[in-house]
């Protein structure tokens, strides 16, 4: 699951796309067709160096070795800012050039505020400065995912007080903090993730630029969906072929959410996992709803007839885009996977890949229950089981 975590980080970081990420979810900017161009993006730039061979299929020319980032220990402020300029025109082809990308771009920008916070009141100067702490922020928090909690507290406190301190917000700005928030998602408490959504939504809360206040919309979705957790997920559909879907009726079964679209590669490729479990747990108690977010009704119906799902199928297309489930629920980024326990309580929203694998394992084969093993060294560590789970939510609200 690591690869796919560097993909959203990636999403976020690039400044290709910045502005596609930062308008997921929001209504006012078609929230459907902005994820759509976002995972599009990303999948682009996860590619990216990924591959030498031409589309005409002639030979490729020899990979590029990644370049030597390490900065001098003279190196002046006009250095200083071409090797930050390389380092972010560079194309990782992996996590470890990944991380010696963002390392580059950390360090070299500490040391060029030193060198220029000292040049007087000059406007280039301090616009240099500025981007400069901006880019220490941006890529100390790119690289959470390499360091442990302790490491990440200190760089989200860095955070929260360099957009405080900010005179008036910028996208970029807002940006950084959308990362921070969406790296500590991946942790198994969401608590320091939603304190971080909630003063970004309160920082935003005067703002009047219409951009903002889209943004806002965003942010207080994604406030939701990590109040999901240890919640009643209130589902009230109807499917695609009739049938009127409400939690209340799986009473006594666990089941998996699973937010689609069609255009959405990893989407897809969750799909063979999902029904490998549901067929092999379907007459245990498992049962799967699918909540489709296409805009073109026409390319969901395609892929529905080939797919043949043995599921329903919600299409997720009301007229009034804060209407839609995608709204309610907070959605902001594919595949978003829930797993509800048999009372309807959501008590994973991470139940993909390999951690699908090991809560079916857990739920349908385990005798008894335990906490997942430690992850490898700088993979960040899986949701909390179930039942634990929702215990820990309890009290974290307490």
């Amino acid at each position: 699951m690591l690869a796919y975590r560097l993909h959203r980080i990636r999403t976020v970081v690039s400044p290709a796309i910045s502005s596609l990420v930062l308008c997921v979810c929001s209504p006012s900017l078609g929230a459907q067709d902005k994820l759509a161009q976002n995972e599009t993006a990303a999948s682009a730039i996860q590619t990216a160096g990924d591959t030498n061979a031409p589309a005409d299929g002639t030979s490729a020319p020899a990979a590029k070795a990644f370049p030597d980032l390490t900065i001098p220990a003279d190196a002046d402020a006009e250095q200083l800012l071409a090797l930050i300029a390389q380092a972010k025109s560079l194309k990782p082809r992996n996590a470890h050039q990944y991380q010696a990308m963002q390392t580059a771009i950390r360090d070299g920008s500490k040391r060029l505020v030193k060198l220029l916070g000292k040049s007087g009141d000059d406007t280039k100067v301090a616009h240099r400065v500025q981007q400069a702490e901006l880019d220490t922020i941006s890529s100390s928090v790119a690289l959470m995912a390499f360091v442990g909690e302790d490491a990440q507290q200190k760089t989200l406190e860095q955070v929260h007080e360099f957009l405080k301190g900010r005179k008036e917000l910028s996208l970029q700005d807002m940006q950084t903090g959308v990362l921070a928030a969406a790296m500590l998602e991946l942790q198994p408490d969401k608590k320091p993730a939603r304190d971080t959504y909630q003063l970004l939504c309160d920082l935003l809360e005067n703002d009047e630029r219409e951009e903002m206040q889209s943004l806002r919309l965003n942010l207080q979705a994604s406030i939701g969906r990590l109040d999901l957790l240890g919640s009643k997920f209130e589902l009230e559909a109807t499917s695609l072929d009739g049938r009127d879907i409400r939690i209340d009726d799986y009473a006594g079964k666990f089941v998996i959410v699973d937010f689609f679209a069609s255009w959405c590669e990893p989407c897809l490729t969750e799909v063979p996992r999902l029904q490998k479990q549901f067929e092999k747990y379907k007459d245990k108690g498992l049962a799967v709803i699918a909540i489709s977010l296409d805009a073109d009704a026409n390319a969901l119906d395609k892929y529905l007839q080939r797919a043949e799902l043995p599921w329903p199928i919600i299409h997720d297309n009301h007229e009034d885009p804060l209407q839609r489930l995608q709204m309610k629920f907070g959605v902001s980024h594919l595949p978003t996977v829930l797993l509800l326990n048999k009372e309807g309580t959501v008590v994973s929203l991470e139940a993909r890949g390999a951690e699908l694998d090991r809560l079916m394992q857990m739920l349908f084969e385990s005798p008894t229950l335990a906490d997942p093993a430690p992850p490898p060294p700088g993979e960040p560590p899986v949701e909390t089981p179930p039942e634990k789970l929702e215990s820990r939510v309890e009290s974290s609200k307490s």
